[in-house]
Formats: C-alpha cells, sequence, structure tokens
C-alpha cells in the first residue's frame, strides 16, 4: 500500500513537469526581402522579429535556421515540431500545413530590363514566350504552372527556368540569361536596397492577378497543446499592438 501510494504520489509530481516541459521548435525561412533577409550573415526583417516576439510570449523553445526556401519547405512538410514562414497560403497547401497567422501580403508583377526594348507582354499568353525565372518550390512557379506555363530547356527558350532563390534570378536577369522574373515592386526595391543596384534598371513588363497572402505556419506533426499556445500568443500579440509596430511600413 505505501509503495502503491509512493508512486501515485511520484506520478503527480512528475505530471506538471511533463506538461511543462517542450520540444524544441525548428524555425525555417530563406532570404527574401522585405519581410525576412540577411544582412551581414544576420537574418533581418519584420518577419523574424516577430516570430521570435511570438515564441518568447508563448513560452516555447526554438533554433532559427535560414535556408534555401526548397529545404524549408521539405522540412515543414516532413518533420514534426517545424515553423515555416513566410509562407504563401493557397488551396493547394491548404491540408499540409497548421496555418498559425498572416504576416503580410505580395502583389506579384513580372519584371524585365529597361534595355530589353524587344519584350513586351500585355497578356499571360505572350508572357507565355518568354524565359522567366523562379525559385525551387515557390508558389509564383506553381501558379504559372497552373496558368500552362512549361519548363525551359536548353533546346526551348520559352518557359520557366528554376534557380535557388530570387537573388540568383535577378543576377541572371541582369545577365541575360532570362527575360523577367516574377515579383513584387516591395520585393525588388529591398534587393535593390540591399545590393547597391540602381532599381531603375527595370520594368514592369505585366502585372499577374497574383497576390501572395504570407503567413507563420507550423508542420502537421506539431503537438496541439504547442499549436493552441502559438495561436493564442498571436492574437494576444495583434491585441496589443505589437503585430502593427511591428510591420509598420510593410502591410
Amino acid at each position: 500500500m505505501r509503495l502503491a501510494n509512493a508512486l501515485l504520489l511520484a506520478c503527480c509530481c512528475l505530471q506538471p513537469l511533463l506538461a511543462g516541459a517542450h520540444v524544441m521548435l525548428k524555425v525555417v525561412t530563406e532570404d527574401a526581402p522585405p519581410f525576412n533577409f540577411i544582412v551581414g550573415q544576420r537574418l533581418q526583417g519584420p518577419a523574424p522579429r516577430f516570430v521570435e516576439q511570438l515564441l518568447r510570449h508563448a513560452g516555447l523553445p526554438f533554433q532559427h535556421h535560414v535556408y534555401p526556401w526548397a529545404r524549408s519547405m521539405a522540412l515543414a512538410s516532413h518533420q514534426p515540431n517545424v515553423l515555416i514562414y513566410s509562407l504563401a497560403r493557397t488551396p493547394a497547401r491548404e491540408a499540409q500545413f497548421h496555418w498559425l497567422g498572416r504576416l503580410g501580403s505580395e502583389r506579384v508583377a513580372l519584371y524585365a530590363l529597361v534595355s530589353r526594348r524587344d519584350l513586351r507582354a500585355s497578356t499571360l499568353a505572350e508572357a507565355g514566350r518568354l524565359r522567366i525565372g523562379i525559385s525551387n518550390q515557390d508558389v509564383r512557379g506553381q501558379w504559372l504552372r497552373e496558368q500552362g506555363f512549361a519548363e525551359a530547356s536548353a533546346n526551348r527558350h520559352a518557359g520557366l527556368d528554376v534557380a535557388d532563390n530570387m537573388e540568383t534570378n535577378l543576377r541572371r536577369l541582369q545577365l541575360g540569361w532570362i527575360d523577367a522574373v516574377p515579383i513584387s515592386a516591395d520585393s525588388l526595391q529591398a534587393y535593390c536596397r540591399r545590393e547597391l543596384l540602381d532599381c531603375r534598371q527595370f520594368r514592369q513588363l505585366l502585372p499577374l492577378p497574383l497576390t501572395m497572402e504570407l503567413y507563420l505556419a507550423a508542420s502537421l506533426g506539431t503537438p496541439p497543446a504547442t499549436l493552441a499556445r502559438l495561436r493564442h500568443s498571436y492574437q494576444a500579440l495583434l491585441r496589443d499592438g505589437s503585430f502593427a509596430r511591428t510591420f509598420r511600413g510593410y502591410q
């Protein structure tokens, strides 16, 4: 009887400790101005500032990582306890993640070099004749494929040409290796500021009917209790004005 009581007491004492224990969250993102970007090997921007504030408010341990977007997507798609941002929310992705809170939005257009006056595209059909640089696993490339755009190749100039990130695509655009890139005006301006580029060398070729709604999301294996804490903290930071202050000028 004494042994049973001792075991019961031990279990009762251990339960609060287990309830308070949290698995280390892996937070993944990419270098993608203007919301999250690298300057001097440091992650900056309103999105990482807010995400870290959110996690501290929730009292959850985490490690922050910056990877190429395809790797971040693979981790968030296949491992538990992974948070990812700034992830475009689409119908195709709806069931693949737990959506925790909106961070911002970007309106996308095709941009080309001002010097390429030979390029004309007033419709998506005309844009189909261009070689367009996209990033691996990026929603803009997925959207263009849904509109009927095919992959470019060594034997086919027109189509989608995949690179690791938008920074690489902008360099390829400057070199004339591709004709256009799908990007928002704010993102393009942010790249120009960081890379000390003259943004006047780029021109909007064709506005696209695509607005990316960007979110913080969690992988499907993340425990419900963790999701609840994160959602509670997100709402709390909305109410106290922290979100608005962090993203002022970016919304």
